[in-house]
């Protein structure tokens, strides 16, 4: 039915209408010879260094986590949320990044030690097949007129989701693949989000590579000290969360000794987020002074990359360990903006063919985190310095200035089945007079900082976000409240959401992205043309 919707609202290509029909052929097959093997209904619950199958890791949060098993997978929780694919791994008070990482992820070598030495030996066991996925129908109109985008639809798609796991007792391989006919831009897109290869190397050490879903921090919707690729354009169109996650080809490394751990994370070519470019969703463009959507001829902006070269890949760290039941983590961070914000040249443009392009800018990040149980709940602080060396005088119109960000959170059980999370962001922009002097060339004062001075955020942007989530008739029915609010850009967006789990394997997703804001530039503000209702609906074999 969702198909049919999607191929009546957008008249798809014939083409696109044969493939589709060849995946869900496909799917049937598979899930007519798989849903009714007990040993294989249930997805495996991803546990990697990044998205869960079940979900995704809303707060921007990952780990380098334990392989997955069968026994992990047969006794996973099905909360409508986990159904849906929209679980976030700190919707429990008790979870976090570092106690799953210190603990979790390195008994999984003790429980492999216990079997060798009960099975008389290494080399006994053999490798575990498991074969999920998915298939889902997404339709998300926009419920706002548009003047910069001609589509009324933010999104209306098909999708297949395929997962393999091989597990073995020191080696083990993933593959999480995506194929989905997009009605809203008329193309089929194949998404490979996971095929990566574990090794271990013993209780102290093991490596990931290959093509990979990475995130960590202590935010919930709000990045620090993750610069790990991000794809905003799902986060607004409705799809699972877990797809707010993108995926990069890294190599992974943890180390363990006691209690503190070390993962340092490569990734040889650059990866940017998927960012909003126009296409899709409709922004604000300070060039023009206004909002760009597909009616644009700039649409989609092709920003430039940086060279391919293992010079230009970008490399993650993180220590982290626990003070009783304090955990602690430092961040660091080498490599690029992941948003285009600066420009290849200057404006105005010394020749009309060296006009320049949007393109990104160098940036080291530091930070730190803490989590720790207080009141009945848990309370997290983060923080992290923007270095943007190429630009640390803040002088220089093409480069985005240096920032600290700051981030305070709590989130505690009110009742049973009612969680409530609040968090406080704080951004301050250095050397902002800087970007905003008018300059002065008799007197030697330095051109301002800035080519779009009306349009800069605040040097000091605030940000309030607020989630509520309750569980209903036995757990199957999830009701979720998540808002962002900006006390000086007086924007905000809402993303409320309801999920009903029909059965184990299928769920039922209904919900909104809500955006308002007094002026057109600023963070949600610029979005507000794209607000959309959608309908989700994913059956889990």
């Amino acid at each position: 039915v969702l198909l049919s919707l999607v191929g009546s609202e957008m008249c798809i290509r014939d083409r696109c209408m044969a493939v589709a029909a060849l995946v869900f052929a496909l799917l049937s097959f598979a899930s007519g010879a798989f849903a009714q093997d007990a040993d294989g209904a249930a997805a495996p619950v991803e546990e990697g260094a990044g998205e869960s199958d079940a979900g995704p890791s809303t707060p921007a949060e990952g780990e380098a986590l334990a392989e997955p098993t069968a026994e992990a997978s047969e006794a996973a929780s099905e909360a409508p949320e986990e159904v849906a694919g929209d679980i976030e791994p700190f919707d429990a008070p008790g979870e976090s990044v570092e106690a799953e990482s210190s603990d979790d992820d390195w008994g999984e070598f003790d429980d492999w030690d216990e079997e060798e030495s009960e099975g008389g030996g290494s080399g006994g066991k053999a490798w575990d097949f498991q074969l999920g996925g998915f298939v889902e129908g997404l339709i998300a109109p926009r419920v706002v007129r548009s003047s910069a985008s001609a589509n009324e639809l933010t999104s209306a798609e098909a999708r297949f989701r395929l997962n393999v796991d091989a597990v073995h007792e020191i080696a083990s391989a993933r593959f999480r693949g995506d194929v989905f006919v997009d009605g809203a831009l008329s193309r089929i897109w194949f998404d490979i989000r996971d095929a990566s290869i574990f090794v271990r190397g013993g209780n102290w050490f093991n490596m990931r590579f290959g093509r990979q879903v990475l995130t960590w921090g202590t935010g919930d919707f709000l990045f620090l000290n993750d610069l790990f690729p991000k794809d905003f354009n799902s986060f607004f169109i409705g799809r699972a969360d877990e797809y707010l996650k993108a995926p990069s080809n890294s190599i992974q490394t943890t180390f363990l000794i006691k209690k503190v751990g070390l993962d340092l994370i490569w990734t040889p070519i650059f990866e940017p987020d998927r960012f909003i470019d126009g296409d899709r969703l409709s922004f604000f463009n300070p060039i023009t002074g206004q909002i760009q959507g597909d009616r644009s001829p700039l649409s989609p902006i092709q920003p430039t990359l940086p060279d391919k070269r293992l010079r230009n890949g970008t490399i993650h760290g993180r220590l982290y360990g626990s003070a009783g039941p304090v955990e602690l983590a430092a961040y660091g961070y080498v490599g690029f903006w992941p948003q285009p914000t600066a420009l290849t040249g200057t404006l105005p443009p010394p020749t009309p063919e060296d006009v320049p392009n949007l393109t990104f800018a160098r940036l080291a990040v530091y930070g730190a985190s803490l989590r720790a149980p207080v009141g009945g709940g848990l309370f997290n602080i983060e923080g992290a310095f923007y270095d943007s060396f190429d630009d640390r005088a803040g002088t220089d119109p093409t480069t985005p200035n240096s920032q600290f960000r700051g981030l305070a959170g709590y989130e505690r059980e009110l009742f049973p089945k009612f969680q409530m999370g609040l968090q406080y962001y704080l951004e301050y922009t250095l050397k902002y007079d800087r970007l905003t002097s008018p300059g002065d060339p008799t007197t030697g004062t330095p051109p301002p900082g800035s080519y779009w001075i009306p349009y800069l955020p605040n040097e000091f942007r605030h940000v309030l976000t607020l989630r509520l989530t309750q569980l209903l008739v036995m757990d199957k029915l999830e009701l979720s409240l998540f808002t962002f609010f900006s006390p000086d850009e007086l924007d905000t967006y809402i993303r409320p959401r309801i999920t009903y789990k029909i059965i184990d394997p299928l769920a039922f997703v209904v919900g909104a992205n809500l955006m308002f804001g007094r002026d057109d530039y600023t963070f949600f503000g610029q979005l507000k043309e794209n607000t959309n209702v959608y309908v989700r609906l994913r059956y889990s074999f």
